[in-house]
């Protein structure tokens, strides 16, 4: 059965660790936040969203990326945790809300669109709650949450995040591997080593 799944990506933050507003840094022909947005409109989920918090009015004027909703946290100083509990609020309370939610992250470049319709076509034909991307002996985003879990997400605050709720309900999981599009780009060499490799 084919379920209905918005896609949801962080991309608060300020970015302390890298020096600067990592969301718009330039990635190939686009940038950090725009390659996330390019993935999530191309995968099987329905509506894309953006949730926004520092600087998120030069974002906005930034992105060129059409087709993609941008929600702003203006408490995304109090931790990813608000902006996920922020967002989940937002999508889950529109009219034609979903089944389940896929949370992603603006700084995984490549990550890419069959790894979230692996997770999205696992979901559909299971009846896990949650199906997250597997890091070694973990799970997290990536990650499905269906939306019987709304509720505890819209809970979450400071930096606790959606790996709190996935090790809280792993009978309830399924994980998918997913090798290198785990890299995240968290320091200036991160992105330097990986944007000459990409050049």
């Amino acid at each position: 059965m084919n379920k209905k799944v918005d896609v949801l990506i962080l991309a608060a933050g300020s970015a302390s660790r890298m020096g600067e507003l990592k969301q718009l840094m330039p990635w190939k022909d686009t940038t950090l936040l725009g390659n996330a947005i390019q993935i999530g409109k191309n995968c099987k989920g329905r509506n894309t969203y953006a949730i926004l918090g520092a600087q998120a009015n030069k974002v906005i004027e930034t992105i060129r990326e059409e087709g993609c909703t941008f929600l702003i946290n203006t408490n995304w100083e109090l931790g990813m945790g608000s902006s996920l509990s922020y967002g989940i609020q937002d999508i889950a309370s529109q009219e034609d809300s979903p089944d389940a939610i896929l949370v992603t992250v603006a700084d995984q470049p490549y990550m890419n669109t069959a790894h979230l319709n692996t997770i999205i076509n696992l979901y559909s034909k299971s009846n896990k709650k949650i199906i997250a991307t597997e890091y070694k002996s973990k799970l997290g985003v990536p990650a499905i949450f269906d939306k019987a879990l709304f509720s505890e997400l819209k809970d979450l605050s400071g930096d606790i995040g959606a790996s709190n709720i996935i090790k809280e309900h792993q009978s309830d999981s399924i994980g998918v591997k997913a090798g290198k599009k785990l890299i995240d780009l968290d320091t200036q060499s991160d992105y330097k080593k990986h944007t000459s490799i990409n050049k």
